[in-house]
């Protein structure tokens, strides 16, 4: 009789074939934590918890002054897939390495303090974007403006960004797209400080409105009036 296996233990995942090391040592956060002790490395955690490694033996987290590393295995191939997250929920950089070894000693560099171009001419597999580097840079706001405004995705946009980024009190704020709704958040570091945002209408104006106010839409006919409706909804957020 084949003795009885839980359906989401390591040993009925597809990918222990590539990883049956990473099992062996009860999942890969203590397997990074060993490395990281073998080779004199600093990653924050001096042992794992088992409690909590249950069911996530394929994923780890560790900490660092400038947010939370996070790695998982890959599928189809060896490969420990690195995400450096921030405070303000972006992600500074990511990567992923075949080479346990390597992985360890990429976040125990990022931990160390290197800066983003100090980690990708070491770890040429931890890569970063132009916004990554402007808010290490400390520009993040006026980088994402052009950013935005070169894009040809966003082209039918570009007039209007153009005319917001001109606007001394709208173009402090930072700009991004969801769903194709233009977005103005209040503080680029802070996602709970509300946003202003902006819409195409079908009939060829657009509609402005707060988070402070969802249910109070204005339409407008012109980019003017747009820029206007933009300022008078930023003092919803201070009324």
């Amino acid at each position: 009789m084949v003795p009885h296996e839980e359906p989401d233990t390591p040993r009925r995942d597809p990918r222990l074939v590539h990883y049956s090391d990473i099992v062996e040592q009860g999942g890969l956060q203590p397997a990074l934590i060993s490395a990281a002790r073998t080779h004199d490395l600093d990653l924050g955690v001096a042992e794992a918890d088992p409690a909590s490694q249950t069911y996530q033996w394929s994923t780890a987290e560790f900490p660092s002054s400038r947010g939370g590393i996070r790695v998982h295995l890959g599928h189809g191939a060896r490969r420990f897939a690195i995400t450096l997250d921030s405070h303000h929920g972006h992600a500074w950089a990511s990567g992923s390495t075949g080479d346990l070894r390597r992985a360890a000693e990429a976040m125990a560099f990022w931990r160390q303090g290197a800066t983003l171009g100090e980690l990708h001419e070491r770890f040429p597999f931890m890569e970063f974007d132009r916004l990554s580097q402007a808010y290490e840079e400390g520009n993040p706001v006026e980088t994402q403006w052009g950013l935005l405004i070169d894009d040809d995705a966003f082209l039918s946009y570009r007039e209007l960004l153009s005319i917001l980024r001109a606007n001394g009190k709208l173009g402090r704020l930072f700009p991004f797209f969801s769903h194709w709704v233009l977005r103005l958040a209040l503080d680029c570091y802070d996602s709970q400080a509300g946003e202003l945002m902006i819409k195409p209408t079908p009939e060829g104006g657009y509609a402005v409105w707060s988070s402070e106010a969802p249910e109070s839409k204005r339409d407008c006919g012109s980019l003017a009036e747009v820029v206007e409706a933009a300022e008078a909804k930023m003092d919803e957020f201070s009324a």
